[in-house]
């Protein structure tokens, strides 16, 4: 299998808030609400590419009006690429592999942490339809989707 023209280097957990307003969540319907904003910057080329790639996740849990639970997870992620592609090349793949790769790890981390904090089953976000966020994330590097 061949190897991809960027590859991760770090990712961390750069803030994280937690506040539970109601101990028992069992048995009451919940809604859930996700707002993803991401950040991106790229440095000029050296040797080789590199660039990060940011989320900030707010989760929310509503019982009706009254939200019961909030988290806000803020993650980064650096890229390297392979200094023989095309610097927009290198933009959109960090953009879309990024934002995506990120989500993922994003999600484990908010499993780990919310099982560590106690709750049965943990927190698992919904699956998310991400396309819209990447389209818009491409326009502001001005990289056109394929």
């Amino acid at each position: 299998m061949k190897m991809s023209n960027i590859q991760m280097r770090y990712d961390i957990i750069k803030k994280l808030n937690y506040e539970l307003k109601d101990e028992d969540l069992n048995n009451k319907k919940l809604t859930p609400k996700v707002d993803i904003s991401v950040t991106q910057n790229f440095q000029p080329k050296e040797k080789e590419y590199f660039g990060t790639i940011g989320l900030n996740i707010k989760f929310h849990l509503k019982e009706s009006k009254k939200i019961v639970l909030k988290l806000e997870l803020e993650t980064e992620a650096g890229f390297y690429g392979n200094p023989k592609i095309k610097e927009n090349e290198f933009k959109e793949l960090v953009i879309k592999s990024g934002i995506m790769s990120l989500l993922q790890i994003s999600r484990a981390k908010i499993i780990s942490i919310s099982a560590n904090f106690g709750f049965v089953p943990p927190i698992y976000l919904p699956m998310l339809n991400i396309n819209e966020l990447v389209e818009k994330e491409l326009e502001k590097a001005k990289i056109s989707a394929k």
